[in-house]
């Protein structure tokens, strides 16, 4: 990833995409890059697409 990292990160919750200010894009697209990058077999080129699901336990 370079310094000038410009990538799009889009969080929704409940399909409602939350409005994100460029600075916190950065830091939590940067977090979860750097989080996969550590499993093994997984080389982060900082183009990849990443999408993230987090559904509701079953109660």
């Amino acid at each position: 990833m370079s310094e000038k990292d410009d990538g799009k990160l889009i969080v929704k919750i409940d399909g409602k995409n939350l409005a994100l200010k460029p600075f916190v894009q950065r830091i939590i697209r940067k977090a979860v890059l750097a989080m996969l990058s550590t499993l093994r077999d997984v080389e982060v080129q900082g183009n990849e697409v990443v999408e993230i699901n987090v559904k509701r336990a079953a109660t």
